[in-house]
């Protein structure tokens, strides 16, 4: 039986040994250990986050024991409760090479940041289920789904400023920390090259017209992304009269969760019966130096189709702000091939 914690609320953070251990697994050098929190800093450990360690639903698909053998079929959601949840990931995260999703991985990662003494809020995100489409236009309108993101909000003492960081978000993450304002125009910026640009706005969940509201509400962030013309880059302004549209990605409210509470979401998206994150395999990464370019791997059971994930490349200065993908590979749903290609191409151990 499980006892509620006498404190909540109490925030791990990591050791000075640990701290160095993660600042390896993300090629970082061990004399950043005693850098003040900095936002040059905080930019440059996201940054790193998100080349080396991948957002990864594997463990809900393949016990450990299963890496280890004769190669055997991955099933979809045979493994169902093996997602380690908070800092229960760290070894698998720095021992392991490995990743983790983001009830995992970003919990870690805020324990990591907490050694350099930033102030870390961990809060819960409602995705956009039509995600690429404009919501004011497309026939999904504004489709939220539930509670089922991990964010971030870091600051530190001598900042007036709190900035979103998202280690653990997937494909087209923001792979910089934005600053939370509530000007109403919110904040803009260019992300890792001239074709990606995010805006964080302060507002009420965004609903469509047909759409009941709630009865009660407060205001919160919503994330977006900037979709525009293939070939065309984005400059700062960006407004009205600029070409294309801002598609989002997700919601949150500034209240920080705890424990529990999160033991409860992470049940939602990782074990409970509706789970979606079981459907589906997904590892990804950005491409250490690509300025923005990610390469990942997905598959999903689908009937009349091969079991092979595919595995390929997006983003970056030469997609041009295309959303299609290229470079693509295969890789054979069996734990031989897919353990090979994870040591080969993610740095996996097992």
């Amino acid at each position: 039986m499980s006892v509620f914690p006498i404190d909540p609320f109490a925030q791990a953070k990591l050791n000075r040994a640990e701290a160095d251990a993660y600042l390896q697994r993300i090629r970082l050098p061990s004399s950043l250990l005693d850098s003040p929190p900095s936002l040059e800093l905080l930019s440059r450990l996201l940054l790193s986050q998100l080349e080396e360690i991948p957002k990864d639903t594997g463990p809900l698909h393949v016990p450990e024991e299963q890496w280890h053998g004769p190669s055997t079929p991955i099933r979809m959601s045979s493994a169902f409760t093996n997602m380690p949840l908070g800092m229960a990931s760290l070894d698998r995260i720095v021992r392991d090479n490995k990743g983790a999703f983001c009830f995992s991985v970003n919990p870690t990662f805020a324990s990591f940041l907490r050694y350099f003494g930033f102030t870390v809020s961990e809060l819960v995100a409602r995705p956009f289920k039509s995600l690429d489409n404009d919501p004011r236009t497309h026939p999904d309108g504004w489709k939220w789904g539930t509670l089922t993101h991990e964010v971030l909000v870091a600051g530190w003492p001598e900042s007036p400023d709190r900035y979103l960081v998202d280690g653990g978000w997937g494909p087209w993450n923001l792979a910089k920390p934005i600053k939370l304002t509530t000007n109403p125009e919110g904040e803009v910026i260019i992300g890792l090259n001239e074709f990606e640009a995010y805006r964080l706005v302060y507002e009420l969940l965004p609903l469509s017209p047909n759409t009941a509201p709630p009865v009660d509400t407060i205001a919160g962030y919503t994330l977006y992304r900037r979709i525009g013309p293939v070939g065309t880059p984005h400059t700062l302004p960006i407004t009205d009269a600029s070409p294309g549209f801002w598609t989002p990605q997700f919601h949150f409210h500034l209240i920080s969760v705890p424990l529990p509470d999160f033991t409860l979401y992470h049940h939602y998206s990782a074990s409970h019966p509706d789970a979606v994150f079981t459907a589906f395999w997904l590892t990804t990464r950005i491409i250490p130096g690509g300025r923005g370019a990610r390469r990942q791997m997905m598959y999903a059971d689908k009937a009349g189709e091969g079991r092979r994930a595919k595995v390929y490349t997006t983003g970056g200065p030469e997609a041009q702000g295309s959303l299609q993908g290229r470079d693509v590979e295969w890789v054979e749903m069996e734990t031989g091939p897919m353990k090979e290609y994870l040591i080969k191409n993610f740095n996996y151990k097992f």
